[in-house]
């Protein structure tokens, strides 16, 4: 990285990054409102190298870029080729959990065919929530042949 030299002059990029550091300054409460349009109105109409360090002295240095927290603490992607092993599920009542959250809707069908039938006066429509029946001893009847 070249040594910048206090009588040379800066470039509009240079002159867009110190803009970006006092408003950071700003926005993290830094500088006050006059100070922060102060320092603004210089920088465009300073030109070299020299006049813009005082502009930015005593504020902290720009992080270019800092890794976030989560991926600090988290494990190496594996090679190429190589393929993580999956954990199985072995909890005891895995298929009971799917069947249940299962039950719950089925039984709600239930219940609102009844309710049709009794509000037409006890003539019952087709039983529909056999539809949902079928999957669910299906799935209910799977779980029952494994081994814990």
């Amino acid at each position: 990285m070249p040594q910048y030299q206090p009588h040379q002059r800066f470039t509009e990029a240079d002159r867009d990054k110190i803009a970006g550091r006092l408003r950071d300054a700003f926005a993290d409460g830094r500088l006050d409102q006059p100070e922060f349009s102060s320092r603004l109105d210089q920088l465009y109409t300073v030109q070299t190298y020299g006049e813009l360090e005082p502009l930015v002295r005593d504020l902290p240095a720009v992080r270019t870029y800092e890794t976030p927290r989560v991926v600090q603490d988290s494990k190496p992607a594996p090679e190429p080729g190589n393929f993580p092993e999956r954990k199985k599920d072995n909890h005891p009542d895995r298929g009971r959990r799917s069947v249940g959250g299962f039950t719950g809707v089925v039984l709600i069908n239930v219940v609102i065919w009844f309710i049709i039938g009794l509000g037409n006066g006890g003539h019952w429509p087709h039983f529909w929530p056999v539809w949902l029946l079928i999957p669910w001893a299906i799935i209910a009847l799977g779980g029952l042949g494994r081994r814990r």
